[in-house]
């Protein structure tokens, strides 16, 4: 019988960001199943896969697939869990020197072991080819 896998001993590495946010690109990756309308849905009851969602998405573009988190602020705006068009105008403004050029969504799995031995190294693999700046995670 396998020993059940502990996530709890595994924790996100923590990295000081030393430099300026106005020389950063920030790249978005959440937990609250956001994906493009036209995109696959993400099945509510389990699912270890990832979304990619383009930099110019806007929230109006986006929509999410969960039941397993109150959804009262995100449905009056969903940049509370995935705030692209808050950070669209912090570029604009010149606040961040730019949004990355993809951002990356999950949605509700109970598979710990899947989502530790292929889905986060695969993801990851996923945001190092956009090379950004900083990584601001948002959960679900």
């Amino acid at each position: 019988m396998d020993k059940p896998l502990e996530l709890s001993r595994y924790c996100v590495p923590f990295t000081p960001f030393t430099r300026k946010l106005e020389e950063a690109s920030v790249c978005l990756v959440t937990t609250a199943a956001v994906r493009e309308k036209n995109d696959r849905p993400f099945q509510v009851d389990g699912d270890t896969t990832f979304r990619t969602i383009s930099a110019e998405a806007t929230t109006a573009d986006l929509t999410y697939d969960d039941t397993h988190y109150d959804h009262a602020c995100v449905d009056r705006d969903l940049n509370c869990v995935f705030p692209i068009d808050r950070l669209s105008e912090l570029a604009r403004e010149g606040r961040i020197a730019a949004i990355a050029s993809r951002h990356f969504s999950m949605g509700f799995s109970q598979a710990l072991r899947e989502l530790r031995e292929k889905t986060i190294p695969a993801l990851v693999r996923e945001v190092d080819a956009v090379r950004p700046d900083v990584v601001l995670l948002t959960g679900g």
